[in-house]
């Protein structure tokens, strides 16, 4: 229906089974041996068509044809049912891609990760006290960790979807798919709006506030005084020490789970600080073609746009309040910090992050104007469309 979205998100799990490493490795060989043969021929295993709309010839995949292989997935990677028909599928769609990007003009494609994936017929969750199992059709139980029992509660009305493993070191990473379907929420006049800047998340309007810090300086603190550190230190004599290639992989990795983990955190808070004070229309900023200009920037700066994941963390805000049931919309934000929310004058200037009005006297922090004026924008518009 037009009015409803489906949501979709990801509970992460792990397992430790000999006959999974062994399914996952499979099903990879599989993937790229069934890619290798549809892009060795394409012309046998789907059909060129003319789109009229894009003036392009696009492949488009026969299953039937690819249906040929189901035997040999079985019988040479020994592959259950449900996974070499998974296999087709998702070899299908990746020959498609890489046949009709015009950039790949080898059709070369390269399958680096062990990971299989099943549909969510061929796989079950089952509770046994304080132990989750999961139950792969025709390989039987495995003892999974890292089940948190909240999300019973949490993901209770969702449906199961693909479940994709992933070879990780020693262990296997189980990554299962949930689905739900929601109703739009229609945007009000009961709205609070939300300001980004490297040091603070302010959320709020002419009535209500809050602030929440970002870990943009100890994400930059990493990079310089770790990794920046450590690579002039060995030059690029670093690249071929993997004692120092690991220890860079795990700063690395340690930025994406603390920009990840703010991300989640800070969408879920603003968006139940919005519910909380009764409001339901979350106004943010439409910062499309902002990286346009951070090229003329200087590297400090750059480094900050590069990390300051602004993007994300409005998508997820914006999913968050989907699954709470509030509106989402977006306004330019062009001098929503700059203009006086008193008298709408463009003549101020700014002292230590306060924004001073020449005209009336206003004097307020520059993030409070921004939110009032992004608030105020919106209501206009609500106004025009009276």
């Amino acid at each position: 229906m037009g009015n409803e979205v489906t949501l979709t998100g990801t509970v992460e799990m792990t397992v430790r089974a000999e006959p999974l490493f062994n399914l996952v490795k499979n099903y990879t060989n599989a993937l790229r041996f069934v890619v290798n043969e549809i892009l060795r021929n394409p012309s046998k295993y789907g059909k060129w068509r003319y789109i009229k709309k894009t003036r392009r010839i696009k492949w488009e995949q026969d299953i039937k044809k690819i249906h040929e292989f189901y035997e040999t997935l079985k019988r040479r990677f020994n592959l259950p049912p449900k996974f070499a028909v998974g296999c087709e599928r998702e070899a299908s769609m990746i020959a498609k891609s890489v046949i009709n990007n015009k950039k790949n003009k080898r059709r070369k494609c390269i399958i680096r990760n062990y990971r299989a994936r099943c549909g969510y017929q061929s796989y079950s969750i089952k509770f046994e006290g304080k132990k989750c199992y999961l139950r792969l059709q025709g390989l039987g139980e495995f003892e999974v960790n890292g089940f948190n029992k909240k999300w019973l509660d949490k993901y209770k009305d969702w449906k199961f979807g693909d479940l994709i493993m992933k070879i990780h070191e020693k262990v296997i990473k189980l990554y299962i798919t949930l689905k739900k379907v929601v109703e739009i929420a229609n945007p009000s006049e009961k709205a609070v709006a939300v300001d980004m800047n490297f040091s603070e998340i302010v959320v709020g309007n002419d009535e209500t506030e809050a602030r929440f810090g970002t870990p943009l300086q100890r994400i930059m603190h990493l990079k310089k005084n770790h990794i920046e550190k450590t690579q002039k230190k060995y030059n690029k004599k670093w690249l071929h020490i993997k004692r120092i290639r690991k220890a860079i992989s795990r700063w690395w990795r340690r930025i994406n789970g603390i920009t990840n983990d703010f991300i989640k955190q800070i969408s879920r808070k603003i968006v139940l600080f919005a519910k909380e004070k009764g409001f339901d229309t979350i106004v943010l900023e439409d910062l499309n073609g902002l990286r346009d200009g951070q090229a003329k920037l200087n590297k400090p700066w750059r480094e900050r746009f590069t990390f300051f994941s602004y993007k994300r963390l409005q998508e997820w805000i914006e999913w968050q309040a989907k699954k709470e049931g509030l509106a989402v919309i977006y306004i330019n934000p062009k001098n929503s910090s700059r203009t006086c929310p008193k008298c709408m004058s463009l003549n101020t200037k700014f002292e230590s992050r306060k924004l001073i009005c020449k005209n009336c006297g206003f004097t307020m922090d520059r993030d409070s104007v921004a939110v009032r004026n992004l608030v105020n924008k919106w209501l206009g518009v609500l106004g025009c469309a009276v």
